[in-house]
């Protein structure tokens, strides 16, 4: 049971660090649009990958910015 949480859980931080791409370049684009701000997006949107549903929220949030 355990193992299935894990691979689940790794599932899901896949899937929202590949939306986290996407949202990590509309926030860039709408504020400082250099290499340095899209790499700092790029970090936050992986970290907030780990924790379930965060990215997603986040990317329905940003989605039409």
């Amino acid at each position: 049971m355990f193992e299935l949480i894990l691979i689940l859980w790794q599932i899901l931080i896949v899937v929202q660090n590949c939306l986290g791409l996407g949202t990590a370049y509309r926030l860039t684009k709408n504020g400082g649009d250099n290499g340095v701000a899209l790499w700092g997006w790029l970090l936050v949107m992986g970290l907030a990958s780990i924790i379930p549903g965060l990215g997603i929220y986040l990317w329905v949030k940003y989605r039409d910015a």
